[in-house]
């Protein structure tokens, strides 16, 4: 069995890295073998990856003409699949091992490696055998070189123990997966594209390596599969066991068919220029292949619906089929995994084959479809999106859906992204650029709700562009006036300080617009109100953090509706951008002090709550009470009544009393004890988490 760690086994000559390595995820999971049983339903259930049109009786024209593959390499549409892998539990219950596809390897390999032929049409091979329950010793390859029975191992990959590969599943307490693998004949005798005994193929004569024998003259590449298992995602605690779909829980019966769907076009050259040079097993590496190589193709070749109309995935009752649980050493039988007469079987799902012509295709730049015009592709910067005004996720997203959504925000830029994503905006935001990325059919993903289109990709966009009909200016001049407001301008905010520029109230929603913040602002007494990024309303009564007027930028609209009667209207409901706030200045402001005294209390200052320094809790814990018509006066009579020799006021309706401070309020010299009194404009009631005390002489 030292045999077994075949791969990348030191191997003499040339070519002993030469291979490329793809990985697929899963196309269809089910009772599905058109090479074994055509045209009916399988005896067990297998994970099946690769071209989109297998089905139970699939035919090479059939694969070739697939709309996508799950593989990596588009130019192949073969099929390749393995039994599933479940756990039978304490209670007699069966669940299905997590697993999302395969890594199949196409690998150099042979006395005669430099003649290897591309499959031809039509061929299709199995390795392995279901029935099979012990190692077999004595069934050898061409020479007596080696048991065939070396063609399957398996790999725990745990964490903590390094475990040697076996010709069975021994070991499944394996932290990073189960591994199992199998390996494929690679002579053919030249003349039949399949017999149902495989005898059409045989293997060399040390399996992944050596020589054909006579009969069997021609050299195929060397396939060899590897089919990760997630057994630490299943609960054993009950002491069940792993079994495959066929009732196989020895991993003998191992076994992986292989349906050829290649582009002859491509396979020839990839054979020719890749399978004996040392590449590492990069697609990339083979110009051939890489002209296909989709870094998407789990995404946009995802799992079918199940063909066979029957549970194979979650808890089931029994293993699907007619499987007899057969622990060996015997070999199982024919009739262990096969149903008997008069046995109803499942019923078959409509299944419509696809074209190439149903393949997702990229947008030409300029071309226009509805009066959008696709501009190209976009990166998305550091910080912030690229197209940052509005957003939406839907499971059904397509470029149209999206185009609407924007249309409807009166935006003019409409970027799909990540296959479910859509961004609205102007104008691109700092750092991205149309071109600052590539959108190709490789790297992009379908549009969620139409497969036959792209929707951009991870970190990109495909942005389209329409021309927005104006309902007047996008942004005000400074000076003119809405209501009681008057435009100051557009100001920054400064990354660089701590402090917002309006650093009194705040709020963000999904409803601004400048009549909602600037009636917020205005019941708090304050000077100024500032709309930005569409969703966010902030008040105070002066610019802070070195933020200035006379900046661009705020021409974002408003994510809330204005009513036709707003003076905001005829100013097309901006608000502000990103980092940018549109600053209006209420003119009937008044002015608000801090009242130095109530009685024999007298003016402390302004103090943080103990929370919002270093401490915990309040400040002041003694009585208190919140009013919308607080004032100074009534919040130092209330605590008088108490006895308390502290009182304060916060957050412009809210009262304190204490006789002391607790740890962590001190002295806030920030200037945010500044909203005015719920009960009387003229007077500060303290701030976000900030009071203004008054203590008893």
């Amino acid at each position: 069995l030292g045999k077994l760690a075949i791969v990348f086994a030191a191997l003499s000559g040339n070519g002993v890295d030469a291979f490329w390595r793809m990985n697929c995820g899963v196309i269809q999971t089910g009772r599905i073998d058109p090479i074994v049983t055509p045209g009916g339903i399988s005896s067990h259930v297998h994970k099946i990856a690769g071209g989109y049109n297998i089905g139970l009786n699939s035919s090479y024209e059939d694969m070739t003409n697939s709309k996508c593959t799950s593989c990596e390499i588009g130019a192949d549409k073969s099929a390749y699949w393995t039994p599933q892998l479940y756990y039978r539990h304490a209670n007699g219950k069966f669940q299905d091992v997590p697993n999302s596809g395969m890594t199949v390897y196409y690998l150099g390999r042979g006395d005669n490696r430099d003649s290897i032929q591309p499959f031809p049409a039509g061929f299709r091979m199995l390795s392995g055998n279901a029935l099979a329950r012990s190692y077999d010793n004595t069934t050898m390859t061409y020479n007596n070189g080696r048991p065939v029975a070396d063609r399957v191992s398996f790999n725990c990959l745990d964490s903590t123990t390094q475990y040697p590969e076996t010709p069975n599943m021994i070991h499944t307490k394996c932290s990073n997966g189960l591994r199992a693998q199998i390996q494929f004949q690679s002579c053919w005798n030249g003349v039949d594209l399949y017999k149902t005994d495989n005898s059409h193929v045989a293997y060399m004569s040390t399996i992944d390596n050596g020589v054909c024998p006579p009969s069997h003259p021609v050299q195929l590449v060397h396939l060899f599969f590897e089919v990760l298992y997630g057994v630490a995602q299943i609960d054993t605690t009950d002491g069940g066991q792993f079994m495959f779909a066929y009732g196989d829980p020895t991993g003998f019966g191992f076994h992986g068919d292989f349906l050829n769907g290649w582009d002859p076009e491509v396979l020839a050259p990839a054979l020719k220029q890749c399978a004996n040079v040392d590449n590492a097993g990069q697609i990339s590496a083979c110009a051939p292949l890489a002209a296909s190589d989709s870094s998407q193709y789990s995404y946009n070749c995802a799992e079918r619906p199940s063909l066979i109309n029957e549970p194979v995935v979650g808890m089931l009752d029994k293993l699907p089929g007619c499987i007899n649980i057969t622990p060996g050493p015997s070999d199982a039988s024919v009739s262990d995994i096969t149903c008997g007469p008069g046995t109803t079987s499942p019923s078959v799902n409509p299944f419509t084959l696809s074209t190439p012509s149903q393949a997702a295709v990229m947008p030409q730049v300029n071309a226009r479809t509805n009066s959008w015009t696709y501009m190209g592709c976009a990166n998305e910067p550091s910080g912030q999106r690229a197209l940052a005004a509005f957003s939406y996720t839907n499971s059904g997203m397509t470029t149209a859906m999206c185009q609407t959504y924007c249309a409807s925000k009166s935006q003019s830029l409409a970027g799909v992204e990540y296959g479910s994503e859509c961004y609205c905006g102007n104008a691109l935001s700092s750092g991205s650029s149309l071109g600052g990325a590539n959108c190709t059919t490789l790297n992009s993903m379908v549009c969620a709700g139409n497969s036959t289109e792209f929707c951009g990709g991870p970190a990109r966009l495909q942005v389209f562009s329409v021309t927005v009909p104006s309902t007047g200016p996008s942004v005000p001049a400074v000076g003119a006036v809405a209501g009681d407001f008057v435009y100051a301008g557009c100001a920054n905010e400064n990354s660089t300080t701590p402090n917002r520029a309006l650093s009194g109230a705040s709020y963000s929603n999904n409803t601004v617009t400048n009549d909602q913040c600037g009636a917020y602002c205005s019941a708090l007494n304050f000077q100024y109100f500032g709309t930005e990024y569409g969703t966010e309303c902030y008040c105070g009564n002066s610019l802070k953090g070195g933020s200035t007027l006379s900046q661009t930028g705020c021409s974002m609209a408003c994510s809330g509706s204005l009513s036709s009667n707003s003076p905001f209207a005829q100013y097309n409901n901006t608000c502000g951008g990103s980092n940018r706030l549109s600053v209006w200045k209420n003119s009937k402001y008044q002015t608000t002090a801090v009242v130095p005294s109530v009685g024999s209390y007298v003016s402390q200052g302004c103090y943080y709550e103990a929370s919002a320094n270093g401490g915990s809790g309040r400040a002041l814990t003694g009585a208190s009470f919140s009013s919308s018509s607080m004032t100074v006066e009534g919040c130092v009579s209330f605590c008088a009544g108490k006895n308390m020799g502290l009182a304060a006021v916060e957050y412009s309706t809210e009262c304190y009393c204490g006789t002391v401070l607790q740890t962590g309020s001190s002295p806030a010299t920030d200037g945010l004890c500044n909203m005015a009194c719920g009960g009387n404009k003229q007077e500060y009631c303290g701030g976000p988490n900030r009071l203004n005390v008054y203590k008893s002489s």
